[in-house]
């Protein structure tokens, strides 16, 4: 830093920190566009994960379910319980697929961090206080 006086009029020193300012403000939109830009991207990739899962998931589950069901009726149960625990299992494994991909899009990993640290900074920064 110049520890020289700066003899520049007073709204040329206005001038120079509004550009300052508004320079910062589009550096940390910047920011927060690339890292939203990351968080979409991963929700995405959530959201395909969970249909490709869900899509494979159809078609095995019903030949498991149908698998399940007949062996039960052929082990002396009723076939229609057998069919109704085979479809409590299809139930149960569908919940825990649909609850693994949600975990992905939890809202507290779709915060932009980083800018939300740097604003933090910029806050702290803007009130005289040290980071």
């Amino acid at each position: 830093m110049s520890t020289t006086p700066d003899n520049r009029s007073f709204s040329a020193l206005i001038s120079d920190g509004l550009e300052q300012v508004t320079a910062l403000f589009r550096s940390e939109i910047q920011l927060a566009k690339a890292e939203m830009a990351k968080k979409v991207t991963t929700a995405g990739v959530a959201i395909g994960l969970m249909v490709g899962g869900l899509a494979f998931a159809m078609a095995t589950l019903v030949m498991l379910l149908t698998t399940i069901a007949t062996f039960l009726a052929e082990a002396g149960l009723n076939a229609g319980l057998s069919f109704l625990l085979a479809t409590i299992v299809g139930g149960v494994l569908a919940a825990i697929l649909a609850w693994a991909g949600l975990q992905k899009l939890k809202s507290e990993t779709m915060v932009p961090e980083r800018t939300v640290h740097q604003v933090q900074m910029d806050a702290q920064a803007a009130k005289g206080n040290a980071p």
